[in-house]
């Protein structure tokens, strides 16, 4: 259409001809149905989700029933796979609800297409596009499966000689088997690294789609290690691919029995004389070094020796030195057997020999039952030099291998030191010792030993004797004193020699606390004080039994807020000292008080302690003879002093951090309910300021007329402990969601009073009232009764009442239920925030089947209030 326009007003008959012409444009053409908005959707399937398809008419005006079908067959994800709408001449589109149905079936994504059609076809009104929409429900309800060992939670299991051993697995894949699932899994906490015994101990199992059962061969392995019965665990990691591992199920106990039992000799060298007769070699087997049993020991092991000898004068030769006196060369374990024993003939020639040797070996080729070969595998045994018929006496050349100490405080006889006789052991033979000081002090011996000279006699035979020493307990504190035992060569009777060493120089340790015993003392004294010039810790120490040299003490001193005494939480800031400090005791002093100042704005909390540790003593510019006993500390090391309300700052909170959750008041206009505090330390009076602040996502509600006040004091007098902050809760008829308020405790009148950590806020939350999420009904003019032909349609509103603070869902039927006279006959509407009615659209179907009139009953259930039934009459 073509328009013309001049300057100036328009004339009458210009404006009827442009109605005329929008009018035309308007009512020509054809009438179009399709959907609008939104028409591919992605949902997860639960029982309120309801999927709103909106659809639309364009160009003429009329009156149209349309239907919306899924395509193909009812799977059961929906409630209803048709819904109706009613279009009237007057309204442009209508909305229709499709209800997903929870299943509780494992399920993959599935897409699903719902077309829309016309159930009466008409030249004047078409289909446009879009005419279908898709729905894609996502996986649900364990598509891909819930991981678990389907197996016995504890399996026993032998480690395999010379080879390996596998362990199956069996895992179940429940619920759904969609997808390729991988599982991590892992070998833990076994008394070793788990690779030493299985092979992989971690890694992957893989399930392909469709597979539900899997085995997965875990290798055990021979690691020739000998161990007692040892347990594992395998645990399910972690999932990939979708699927969840099912947290009572997801772990297996290997217990790998004991195995390989060691077998060895108990000791590696043996030294004997040529005289020695039989020399006996105990072989072992199913123990450690310590002497513990380790490994089985139910079923017999046998092992062949071998005999190794040389060709030098060094090494002794079999059947010419000695015998061997088995009757074979297998040693036999019987079964619960750990010790047997080798014996050997030593071959006494009368000819002047230097020490030979021969070795006896182990042979692991030979080895046979549950058994490894372990360190020594090999035994060598020396004959001694021989054919000095006599003997050559000295000190024990042991004995030399560290400083001879003779503690005066813990023994009163010392035998430890040995005269030895090499060579021959023929005849009766003696020699004279001495003992003398090595030091200046001109007291004799015998005041601290005896006796200081004897005789070392030897019987025909013996190689070795002790020369006992008795020691003077006097319970003098002394320092350590140094001695000299000689054997006096010209003193020899019998025919023997006397050899180096023949002297030995020993001490006796110092005794009897010399340098001092530090203590608490006495732990009365132990305490916190507090007085007008400040407070402090008042510690007493004593120096008890000796006081020579100086000493320094080494102790900390700790802060610890209440709770666990431990030295972790310590809190600096409170003392006037490091942590670490030092106390000296000059030589002579026996006694010593400490005050260590506390800062005078450092906060003290009820229930608190402070922890004092003695670290160590030490001597200090004095260094004895050999390593001193003393200085030393008492018994008791640490003492912890509490803190009591007396001393204590005041510390102010709630007496509890849970959220207070309150009513609405029904029977009164408002309720008044008192919170409580609490102060622990209740020296001098305190005014406490709080706050209410609204919270939440509907704080912008929370107003004067819910609860008030919104600020305030409390006041703590001297003395006090508890007092308690009053609200008022306020009655309306105003719907309402929860509405949340924080009361905070701001701050405190005073600084020596504070507030405690955690508990200086308290949530306060007004339940939802006066109906907020709505009550629903038909309206007035959807009541019925309806009487309607098939292929009619009938619109009936539902209207929510009250609040529409939130989302509802409201389940509607035709009854009886089993009847098939409607499209959309069951489902579930949606109703958003803020929406007050719905229309619902119910369309008779055409069934061809001759029929007399039905009444039906359409019925909602929710919060529904008078009327929640319509009639309708076909």
């Amino acid at each position: 259409l073509f328009f013309s326009f001049s300057i100036g007003m328009p004339s009458a008959s210009l404006l009827v001809h442009l109605l005329l012409a929008l009018l035309i444009h308007f009512t020509s053409g054809e009438t179009e149905v399709k959907f609008s908005g939104q028409t591919e959707f992605v949902v997860n399937e639960t029982s309120t989700t309801v999927i709103r398809l909106v659809i639309e008419r364009t160009g003429k005006p009329a009156n149209i029933t349309a239907i919306v079908s899924i395509d193909g067959e009812d799977t059961g994800d929906f409630f209803d796979t048709y819904a109706a709408a009613f279009i009237p001449d007057t309204e442009t589109n209508r909305t229709v609800y499709i209800s997903v149905c929870d299943d509780d079936l494992p399920e993959a994504d599935e897409t699903f297409t719902f077309y829309l059609t016309l159930p009466k076809p008409s030249a004047r009104i078409k289909l446009g596009s879009p005419k279908s929409v898709t729905v894609t429900i996502l996986s649900n309800d364990n598509a891909f499966g819930i991981i678990s060992f389907n197996m016995s939670a504890l399996i026993t299991v032998n480690e395999p000689r010379g080879r390996n051993e596998f362990v199956p697995l069996t895992l179940i894949r429940e619920r759904g088997t969609y997808g390729t699932v991988i599982v991590t899994f892992e070998v833990k906490d076994g008394p070793n690294p788990p690779e030493e015994d299985f092979s992989p101990a971690r890694g992957n199992i893989t399930f392909t789609p469709g597979r539900s059962v899997l085995i997965y061969n875990l290798t055990v392995l021979d690691d020739q290690i000998p161990e007692n019965d040892e347990l594992f665990v395998v645990r399910l990691r972690s999932v990939e691919g979708g699927a969840e591992i099912n947290s009572t199920r997801s772990s297996v106990q290997i217990i790998i029995k004991k195995n390989d039992s060691p077998v060895r000799f108990v000791q590696s060298a043996y030294m004997v004389p040529e005289e020695v007769g039989v020399v006996t070699i105990q072989v072992t087997r199913g123990k450690d070094v310590s002497g513990k049993l380790i490994g089985p020991d139910e079923d017999e092991v046998s092992v062949s020796y071998a005999i190794i000898t040389g060709d030098s004068t060094a090494h002794a030769q079999l059947n010419v030195d000695f015998l061997d006196l088995q009757p074979n060369t297998t040693i036999v374990f019987p079964p619960l057997v750990h010790e047997t024993y080798l014996r050997f003939k030593i071959l006494d020639d009368a000819i002047p020999e230097i020490a030979e040797t021969f070795q006896i070996m182990l042979l692991k080729d030979t080895l046979q039952g549950d058994a490894v070969l372990v360190n020594p595998s090999v035994v060598h045994v020396t004959i001694q030099p021989n054919d000095k018929p006599h003997g050559v006496l000295s000190i024990n050349s042991i004995l030399f291998a560290r400083t001879v100490v003779i503690d005066e405080d813990q023994i009163s006889r010392f035998d430890g030191i040995t005269i030895v006789r090499n060579g021959g052991t023929h005849g009766n033979v003696s020699v004279t010792w001495v003992i003398i000081r090595n030091s200046s002090d001109p007291s004799p011996v015998t005041a601290d030993l005896i006796p200081d000279t004897g005789e070392i006699c030897f019987d025909q035979g013996e190689m070795l004797v002790t020369l006992p020493l008795d020691i003077i307990d006097d319970d003098l504190p002394e320092e350590a004193e140094p001695y000299i035992l000689k054997l006096l060569a010209h003193t020899i009777q019998g025919g023997a020699e006397v050899s180096e060493p023949s002297e030995l120089l020993f001490y006796i340790q110092d005794s009897d606390d010399v340098y001092g015993l530090i203590k608490f003392y006495p732990l009365e004294n132990q305490k916190i004080e507090s007085n007008p010039t400040g407070r402090f810790l008042s510690l007493s120490f004593a120096r008890e039994r000796g006081t020579v040299g100086d000493v320094r003490l080494v102790y900390t001193a700790l802060y610890i807020p209440a709770g666990a005494l431990d030295p972790r939480r310590a809190k600096d800031g409170i003392l006037n000292v490091s942590r670490r400090s030092v106390l000296m005791f000059p030589e002579g002093k026996t006694q010593d008080t400490l005050n260590i100042p506390i800062r005078n704005d450092a906060f003290l909390q009820n229930g608190a302690h402070f922890l004092i540790q003695l670290e160590k003593v030490e001597l200090v510019n004095r260094i004895p003879l050999i390593p001193p006993v003393s200085p030393r500390l008492g018994e008791i090391r640490n003492i912890s002093l509490k803190i009591t309300p007396d001393i204590a700052n005041g510390e102010i909170g709630f007496i509890s951090n849970l959220p207070i959750i309150l009513s609405e008041p029904e029977d009164s206009p408002a309720t008044v309910v008192s919170i409580a505090l609490h102060r622990d330390g209740t020296d001098g009076q305190a005014t406490v300021f709080w706050s209410l602040k609204p919270s939440g996502p509907n704080q912008n509600a929370v107003t004067d007329d819910d609860i008030s006040p919104f600020n305030g004091s409390v006041v703590f007098l001297s003395g006090q402990s508890d007092t308690s902050i009053n609200i008022t809760i306020k009655a309306d008829d105003i719907p309402e969601m929860n509405e949340t308020v924080l009361l905070t405790l701001d701050r405190v009148s005073v600084e020596n009073q504070i507030l405690k950590y955690g508990f200086t806020t308290r949530e306060i939350i007004i339940l939802e009232n006066d109906d907020p999420g709505g009550v629903f009904e038909f309206s007035p003019s959807s009541r019925g009764p309806y009487s309607i032909k098939e292929g009619e349609s009938v619109e009936l509103q539902i209207v929510r009442s009250r609040g529409s603070l939130v989302r509802q869902f409201l389940r509607y039927t035709v009854e009886p239920r089993d009847n098939n006279e409607f499209y959309g006959s069951t489902g579930i509407l949606e109703f958003k925030p803020g929406e007050r009615e719905i229309i619902l659209t119910l369309l008779t179907r055409m069934d061809g089947i001759p029929e007399v009139t039905i009444n039906i009953l359409l019925s909602s259930s929710y919060l529904l209030r008078h009327i929640s039934q319509s009639l309708i009459k076909i």
